[in-house]
């Protein structure tokens, strides 16, 4: 994987006639401070963000106008690995592909069908593949963005095999967990059904566990410089996700290594959602979003925070009862004032 410098950060503007979704790009390098004394990161009620203003927009997407409400929407995803760039698809179905260090815009291929909120979307190699949860003939949607390197050099869209039918037939199909194992391996997790295996190269569905599942919310991601896979999970009261990693190359059930909260929110700010970017070389960011309570003086306000980690090897003796040998260095937390109710989307 690359070096990412930025997060990009869409967020839903409201409009009188129609919302618009501009794109922000988070410049990550200035999060990363000279390096950190080396011991480990404890969070505590003290830690505090600095309070930042958003860069302005690098990009504005307008979804075609509809005078039915609610409809105007679009969605985000990102197309990782070396390429870094961003999918926008709106309610006709029709997508372009956006490489903001080009800050140039190319079509792709539309989609078969409106992509709301897609359960997984994951990147191997050039290709995206997206699993959503619409459901045709009670079947979740499974498509690929697969890149031909041939005369034309674009990406095409080709129709997957849906998961297994003891998987997708049911009525509370949903995705916790997924990650790419291998250079060919997309793993799915459910909370009730076990692990389940997709290869790009064969097409072909396969078991990896049943009883088991993956201990992260949503995707986990590769990092080479430690062999293990980097996600959030759930702390034990379930309050909060933290930064945690597992080896799935272990041949044996895995150990979950969790690491330290990153950032204490005050009372005010609750929980609303939290999302991992790996940015290479065992360096993450963050972002967690949070809302005050309705009964606040302002009303209801959305914030969001974004935290610069990094993560290394360390003596055992110095990792703390969960490390397993990982240490957790924090660097720079900003946080960011958003409009109540707004859709957000980090990539």
């Amino acid at each position: 994987m690359s070096i990412r410098r930025f997060v990009y950060l869409v967020l839903e503007e409201f409009a009188p006639r129609r919302s618009n979704y501009t794109l922000r790009n988070i410049d990550m390098e200035r999060f990363f401070l000279p390096r950190p004394s080396p011991v480990p990161f404890v969070a505590s009620g003290t830690d505090a963000a600095e309070y930042a203003s958003l860069p302005c927009p690098a990009m504005t997407f307008y979804p075609p106008f509809s005078k039915l409400p609610g409809k105007q929407q679009m969605e985000f995803l990102l197309l990782g690995g070396n390429h870094n760039m961003v999918v926008a698809a709106d309610q006709t179905c029709r997508t372009v592909l956006y490489d903001p260090g080009e800050h140039a815009v190319r079509t792709l291929p539309a989609l078969p069908y409106q992509l709301e909120l897609p359960t997984a979307s994951v990147t191997v190699g050039d290709d995206l593949y997206i699993l959503d949860h619409v459901e045709v003939g009670n079947v979740p949607c499974f498509h690929g963005l697969i890149y031909e390197d041939r005369l034309n050099e674009d990406w095409c869209c080709r129709a997957l095999p849906p998961p297994p039918p003891l998987l997708s037939h049911k009525s509370d199909f949903q995705v916790d967990s997924y990650a790419v194992v291998g250079d060919a391996d997309i793993w799915i997790s459910t909370h009730d059904s076990g692990i389940y295996c997709f290869n790009t190269v064969s097409h072909v569905w396969s078991t990896v566990a049943t009883g088991w599942t993956l201990p992260f919310v949503g995707l986990a991601e590769y990092c080479q410089e430690h062999g293990l896979w980097f996600g959030l999970s759930h702390t034990r009261d379930r309050r909060s996700l933290v930064l945690s990693a597992l080896d799935l190359d272990s041949g044996h059930l895995p150990v979950l290594l969790s690491l330290p909260l990153e950032f204490t929110p005050p009372d005010a700010l609750k929980l609303v959602s939290s999302y991992l970017v790996n940015l290479g070389s065992a360096k993450f960011c963050i972002a967690r979003f949070f809302q005050t309570d309705e009964d606040q003086r302002d009303g209801e306000e959305l914030f969001a925070v974004l935290t610069a980690v990094e993560v290394e090897r360390c003596d055992d003796d110095d990792a703390g009862a969960n490390g397993g040998g990982l240490r957790m260095l924090k660097h720079r937390s900003e946080m960011y004032k958003l409009t109540s109710e707004m859709m957000y989307w980090v990539l």
